[in-house]
């Protein structure tokens, strides 16, 4: 490959980057003259440099997530799955084991009956399965108070 197309694609694709990543992002990466591949180790270096810091917040956000703060135990669980995902996404994953148990200690007062059944099935079901099990539930509760 000529020296000149080399140079035409690394401009092409270093603008994608530009254009692709915040305005923040931008100006910590932006120097004169920088390549591809210069940009591209800047940014990596900048999610790098702090995943410890990102999963200790992410954990304690994990922990102390309740369905309280929910309108419902779809909401709930979908926020359980996503912090979930962004750990593992930091090198911190998170086992289907803890997840589930997390899943429980959030729940409310009400949800206690379906609680201890979750937490007394043995092994305990999958994220997903237990994640059934509780929306049936808010599903019958609404049910009655109709």
């Amino acid at each position: 490959m000529s020296t000149d197309l080399w140079s035409r694609l690394d401009a092409i694709i270093i603008q994608w980057i530009y254009i692709t990543i915040s305005n923040d992002l931008l100006q910590t990466i932006l120097k004169p003259k920088s390549t591809t591949t210069q940009a591209w180790t800047a940014l990596e270096s900048s999610f790098q440099d702090n995943k410890k810091e990102q999963a200790l917040y992410l954990e304690h956000k994990l922990v102390t997530i309740k369905l309280a703060i929910f309108p419902n135990c779809s909401a709930y669980c979908q926020a359980l799955k996503m912090l979930s995902d962004q750990l593992s996404n930091v090198g911190s994953p998170v086992s289907n084991q803890c997840l589930v148990l997390q899943l429980i200690v959030g729940l409310t007062e009400s949800y206690e009956g379906i609680a201890m059944m979750i937490q007394q099935t043995k092994p305990l079901p999958d994220f997903y399965e237990a994640r059934s099990r509780l929306i049936l539930e808010e599903t019958r509760k609404d049910n009655n108070a109709a």
